[in-house]
């Protein structure tokens, strides 16, 4: 296992609670939301969410990444198992993250919305569920990319709610678009947006 106190702890703890991560190829433009159901040494197995359609893509990619809460991890060794997939963490696996603060991430049933005003009218109001957030940034579930989600566009007074209730207003910058299929099948964006500003209640 890669020497750093984090990553077994990140990694057991999301498999304990049954939290998302996404298992991406190089051959292919999408990621794929799944869970972990083990993990055995060096090898994370995963349920196999990749759809019949895209595994041939997927397969012929030469590099594999597996995103677990502010962990990114690169293998070169991926082999579906039916049901399953085996992801191999090899020397070196861990990559550099954008954001290493820890991620608290959100289920679309945490009701957790970011309204935001358009920054191209100045007046409409755009709620969107959060995937995850952290110290330093957070990102956004979406169903397709639009201008206003488009990398480099700046976010001002983003508004976060959790049920309801007012949590933080901050400013932010799209730095990203990843399309990803959930673990209910369907096609969605997250949408990377790093802070201008420190968060305020």
């Amino acid at each position: 296992m890669i020497q750093n106190q984090d990553v077994p702890v990140v990694l057991n703890d999301c498999k304990r609670s049954k939290t998302p991560v996404l298992i991406s190829s190089s051959g292919l433009d999408i990621a794929f939301q799944t869970i972990i159901k083990e993990i055995d040494g060096n090898t994370v197995v995963l349920e196999n969410m990749v759809k019949p359609e895209f595994i041939s893509r997927f397969a012929k990619g030469e590099k594999f990444f597996l995103q677990c809460k502010m962990l990114r991890f690169q293998s070169t060794d991926v082999h579906p198992r039916g049901v399953s997939m085996a992801f191999e963490i090899q020397e070196n696996s861990l990559i550099e993250e954008t954001r290493q603060s820890e991620r608290f991430m959100f289920t679309p049933d945490e009701n957790v919305i970011a309204e935001i005003i358009n920054p191209y009218d100045g007046k409409t109001k755009l709620r969107r569920q959060l995937m995850d957030m952290s110290a330093s940034g957070l990102s956004l579930r979406i169903n397709r990319t639009t201008k206003p989600f488009a990398p480099g566009s700046v976010l001002s007074n983003i508004s976060v709610a959790i049920d309801g209730k007012h949590w933080t207003t901050l400013n932010g910058e799209v730095v990203y678009n990843r399309k990803f299929m959930d673990l209910k099948g369907k096609l969605k964006v997250q949408v990377g947006v790093k802070f201008l500003t420190a968060p305020k209640k």
